[in-house]
């Protein structure tokens, strides 16, 4: 049973003990009593760990595990009411607030700043326990401080309990700036830094040294892009100070070369095969790739995405869930080197056909490992999107199949697909999916969801070296990601180059929606865009498929300047009139 498990049933089993007689004193255990006991203090901290925003399952059946992608425009859910879908679909004001991107933590950081206060009057501790817990927590409360920032620029910083006498400067505490947010998160990174061990504990789900490396290369990494390409509002709680840029990039560009010079990670390459290597990654758990994931286990605490997201036609009892989008595909390139976007949409007429294998089966390997397509294999069988079927007749007849199956060179051919597979995008998520699991019921998948892993380590540090004029050192690391995932390497770096290889390498995995919104491109992709799915028609005759265009959504997507930043809801405002608004609602 992994630790973190153990610590979560354990909070649970101490705090059901209490007595439920009215006529008894209530057996309550108090948060003073916690810190002299290392079960309880392990179970307190266990709860915090639960509460933090590694991945949001909320949501019907845990649909929101599909909120990031589906913001960033990756895919969608399978019905336009579903939540993550509003992130996208619903109107950002001041009064309609946030909505489901919303994260305001303060709950995790009371009980955060309440453990930092009181831990160190333990007279049960040893200092070598106490400061290894303290480590843990803060890089907890940085964690949680970089998804507010990420979501609202400067946020209120606090950083002890606050009481109800306190003043009320205290109670109601104005938003930090945006950079001061930042700084807060790289100072305290740092300085865990230094008396952190050197025990790699990450990819089993507890805090290490690594794990804080690596939030450090992303948050500087985070920032530099905000203050390279963003602007300063409402006097600084929105955006970073240009001179503060070559720092951040620095900071990123050095402790991405410390997580990777520690020789304790590498990229994962067991298998030959790169369209096997690439899908057991996300298996294979605990491999040198990961630095820190949220463990999962089947029933203890197991999740749904294998009941999500498997193609209708196998054994999901709620499948098809996350329709992939035509236009993240046209990210992926092929092989022999031709560009994703090479194969015109003007050419996607019913007058064309094609072979599903080059058009879909010759691309980048990472594609194949991560979207399912027409013919895609999957526990034994195909995955059919197809409309339908046509086929001549004896007579010589071109007609369409309505009904029954057909004989292709032995093989019983559908006249066409479950319609659940063929709605939306006819193309559906299949990144992460465990192949093996064969009675995909909600609740019962173990995959781990990898926080950070050395795959984005290394496209932070490209990017990072190539701002500070490291083109070289930039080269090498994007090659090492295409040789793993057997592309043509490249012999030259840019930007888009960089940006390209991050959103094929890391899609699905919630990082594009922030990227387009720290380069300030989310517009170029999100506003005014009618995003697409495909319709294939299947030639019995010639084994091709016409394959045309249609809108994946009902209207366009919108993406205002002011959406970079969220607003502050109102509520918020009313509780602490200190709050300001951010800049455009």
């Amino acid at each position: 049973m992994k630790s973190k498990i153990l610590l979560m049933m354990l909070l649970l089993t101490v705090f059901a003990s209490c007595e439920s007689q009215l006529t008894k004193t209530p057996d309550f255990i108090s948060e003073e009593v916690v810190f002299e006991d290392k079960s309880l203090t392990e179970a307190y901290i266990a709860n915090i760990y639960n509460d933090m925003l590694f991945i949001n399952l909320g949501g019907q059946a845990q649909l929101n595990m599909g909120m990031i992608p589906a913001a960033g425009a990756e895919h969608i859910n399978f019905a336009n009411w579903q939540t993550p879908n509003e992130t996208y679909r619903r109107s950002y004001t001041a009064a309609s607030g946030p909505g489901p991107l919303n994260y305001w933590g303060y709950n995790s950081i009371r009980d955060i700043n309440y453990l930092l206060e009181n831990i160190g009057e333990s007279t049960s501790f040893d200092e070598e326990y106490i400061l290894e817990k303290t480590n843990e927590v803060r890089f907890l409360r940085a964690f949680t401080y970089f998804q507010m920032v990420i979501r609202f620029g400067g946020v209120p910083l606090i950083t002890s309990v606050q009481n109800v006498d306190d003043p009320e400067d205290i109670l109601y505490p104005s938003r930090a700036t945006e950079q001061e947010i930042y700084e807060f998160i790289q100072a305290e990174l740092e300085e865990i830094l230094v008396t952190m061990s050197d025990g790699k504990t990450g990819a089993s789900g507890r805090v290490d040294k690594y794990t804080a490396l690596a939030l450090l290369s992303r948050s500087s990494l985070y920032a530099a892009s905000i203050g390279n390409f963003g602007e300063i509002g409402s006097d600084g709680v929105v955006g970073i100070e240009p001179g503060s840029v070559d720092a951040f990039y620095q900071k990123s560009y050095d402790t991405s070369k410390e997580l990777i010079e520690s020789g304790l990670f590498s990229l994962y390459n067991k298998h030959e095969d790169k369209m096997v290597n690439f899908t057991q990654l996300f298996l294979d758990e605990g491999n040198d790739e990961v630095i820190f994931a949220e463990v999962f286990e089947p029933i203890v605490r197991g999740h749904s995405l294998d009941n999500l997201a498997t193609p209708a036609g196998f054994l999901s009892t709620w499948n098809s869930n996350f329709p992939v989008l035509y236009d993240i595909v046209e990210q992926f390139d092929f092989v022999d080197g031709r560009k994703g976007t090479d194969i015109s949409r003007d050419d996607l007429t019913a007058d064309n056909s094609w072979d599903i294998h080059d058009f879909f089966g010759n691309r980048d390997p990472r594609f194949r490992a991560s979207v399912f397509y027409p013919e895609s294999t999957w526990q034994g069988g195909l995955v059919y999107f197809h409309s339908s079927t046509f086929y001549t007749n004896e007579a010589g007849e071109r007609v369409q199949a309505t009904s029954g199956t057909f004989d292709r060179n032995g093989e019983a051919w559908p006249a066409a697909c479950h319609p659940r597979n063929a709605r939306n995008t006819a193309l559906l998520l299949r990144k992460k999916l465990d192949e093996s699991n064969l009675e995909p019921i909600s609740g019962r998948s173990g995959q781990d969801f990898y926080v950070f892993r050395f795959g984005e380590t290394l496209l932070n540090f490209a990017e990072a070296a190539f701002y500070l004029g490291k083109t070289g050192e930039a080269l090498d690391a994007i090659n090492q990601l295409r040789d793993r995932a057997g592309m043509p390497l490249l012999t030259e770096i840019s930007e888009d180059a960089i940006r390209q290889e991050r959103q094929v390498e890391l899609a699905f995995e919630s990082h594009r929606f922030w990227d387009l919104i720290r380069w300030r491109i989310a517009p170029q992709y999100l506003d005014g865009v009618r995003t697409k799915g495909l319709v294939f028609n299947y030639d019995l005759d010639t084994d091709k498929y016409i394959i045309t265009l249609k809108n994946a959504e009902g209207e366009e997507r919108t993406f205002g300047p002011e959406r970079y930043y969220l607003p502050i809801s109102l509520s918020l405002i009313a509780d602490n009139p200190n709050l300001v608004q951010n800049p455009g609602y």
